[in-house]
């Protein structure tokens, strides 16, 4: 097998990728998934936050093309994405004690928001009481961005995959990765699969297999990307009471974020799985301890049950908590390092990344990202 363009892994950032390689040209395009579509962070239940909100500075400018992309991009690919745009919300414990956040804070981060393109407001305790009745005294504001919402991973992936599928993209499952064939110019001339068989590269491959990036990098390009795996812990939960949460919802100093999924509650907010050498396993103080964030917030949330508990997908975490999209050898590209919030950015860094391997030219924002950062 022969292709002009290897992608190894079948996630959103893959496919996505793939898609846009495909649509702008490629002769030839292959991804490479170890096991099947969206078996990884891509998937898994309920939906994904595609947020602006409090999101790193660096990253705005690619959220507010984002925006402009999301509302139809099931019409673009042809299928559901799930996505919906409900607003969203980052709670604030009143003026901060400690560190640099805080509702003193607010109005300064809302305007570096609007400068970057994202239009960001400020709601007072009031405000806040008329959105979320029974809401804790403690909350005594709010960052509000119109634009926020949810789409479903799942559906938005395998949407990905049909369209690419249907532009003659070649997406090879059940296919893992070992080992990159590097000449001695150092570029990537064949990919290894676990199975012995040898697919030759005409111009590039692009890791986008998240936790798998970098012992790949390491063993074809010497370079150690500073990066960790992470088992992110998300719930499913059913209360006794109808959770008055109208909108995307996390807290700016408290682990918690939380959206309705009809009428059950998906909760996360950076609480983690524990890690084992065969991945990762709930832990039950840690869904006690999201849990009863969520219930400090929302007092009137009584007889909450988990339903599921999902800490299965890992996720790379990189050492600035940005992404780490680019070159780290001649003709071998990364898309990793997502530090849990690279889906909403997804459609967009595809976009770029296509264009920046068809056409071997840089992209202004996609250059924060950069591997060259750490050396």
């Amino acid at each position: 097998m022969d292709a002009e363009f290897v992608i190894v892994g079948g996630g959103v950032h893959g496919l996505a990728t793939a898609y846009h390689l495909a649509l702008g040209g490629a002769a030839s395009v292959t991804v490479l998934e170890a096991g099947v579509v969206a078996s990884g962070a891509s998937g898994g239940f309920g939906e994904r936050g595609v947020r602006a909100n409090r999101r790193d500075l660096r990253e705005l400018p690619l959220m507010a093309e984002a925006n402009s992309l999301w509302p139809t991009l099931h019409e673009e690919l042809g299928a559901p994405t799930g996505y919906r745009r409900t607003g969203g919300v980052y709670l604030i414990d009143g003026p901060a004690s400690t560190g640099f956040k805080g509702l003193d804070a607010a109005e300064v981060y809302a305007k570096a928001h609007r400068g970057l393109g994202v239009v960001a407001e400020v709601w007072d305790r009031r405000r806040v009481e008329r959105e979320y009745p029974g809401i804790s005294p403690a909350v005594q504001g709010a960052s509000f961005v119109q634009t926020d919402g949810v789409a479903s991973h799942a559906k938005t992936t395998e949407a990905y995959a049909q369209a690419a599928r249907r532009l003659g993209v070649q997406v090879v499952e059940q296919t893992h990765v070992a080992d990159l064939e590097v000449d001695a110019a150092g570029r990537v001339r064949a990919v290894i699969t676990a199975q012995g068989e040898r697919i030759r590269v005409g111009r590039e491959v692009l890791l986008a297999n998240n936790t798998g990036v970098r012992d790949l990098v390491l063993a074809a390009a010497g370079q150690e990307l500073p990066l960790w795996s992470v088992y992110p812990q998300a719930l499913r939960l059913r209360s006794l009471v109808a959770p008055q949460i109208p909108m995307l919802t996390g807290h700016e100093t408290r682990p918690l974020s939380v959206k309705v999924l009809g009428d059950e509650l998906m909760l996360s907010g950076g609480w983690r799985g524990r890690a084992t050498p065969a991945g990762g396993v709930p832990d039950e103080e840690r869904i006690r301890g999201n849990i009863a964030v969520l219930e400090a917030v929302f007092p009137y949330l009584t007889g909450l049950e988990v339903v599921d508990a999902d800490v299965s997908r890992a996720e790379s975490a990189s050492v600035d908590q940005i992404p780490i999209i680019g070159r780290c050898g001649p003709n071998l590209s990364v898309a990793t390092g997502w530090s849990g919030h690279g889906w909403a950015i997804a459609p967009v860094v595809a976009r770029h990344l296509a264009t920046m391997l068809l056409h071997d030219s840089r992209s202004a924002l996609l250059a924060p990202f950069s591997p060259d950062r750490f050396h």
